[in-house]
């Protein structure tokens, strides 16, 4: 019974970690610009979708209004989450430096990202990659 227990509990945290969905505010500082965004992740099982919308703010310039949408393969594989992107829709189509700065996956089909899933509490996550937390994602 108790082996039956703790297999089940593996299989709903397991489930919990692949169907969610969260939320993360995130700002980039450079000499150069900031970069202010709100990403809202989406994980269905096997897929999932990334929103994200904000400003890119150029030192000495105005805000650009910047969205972007990304639609992933993701699976759990060594303990860690692995997303695979399918299809991204960048706005504005402009190149600008941040995106120089930033993984592909968020503006290159077929690109990955790799990070551990790790459970803050009963209602966030942190993304972790290299040891370092690099967001804090609530769910919705």
């Amino acid at each position: 019974l108790h082996t039956a227990y703790r297999r089940q509990r593996q299989m709903c945290i397991r489930d919990r970690r692949s169907n969610f969905n969260c939320e993360a505010h995130t700002t980039i500082v450079d000499d150069k610009y900031v970069v202010d965004v709100i990403m809202d992740y989406t994980f269905l099982g096997g897929s999932g979708t990334l929103e994200t919308s904000g400003e890119y703010i150029p030192v000495n310039a105005p805000p650009v209004a910047i969205s972007n949408k990304v639609s992933f393969n993701a699976w759990q594989e060594n303990g860690e989450m692995v997303l695979i992107s399918n299809e991204t829709n960048e706005l504005p189509k402009k190149t600008e430096a941040y995106r120089l700065t930033i993984p592909d996956f968020y503006h290159v089909r077929d690109r990955g990202l790799r990070f551990k899933l790790t459970p803050a509490n009963a209602s966030s996550y942190f993304f972790i990659y290299a040891n370092s937390p690099i967001f804090y994602c609530t769910k919705g």
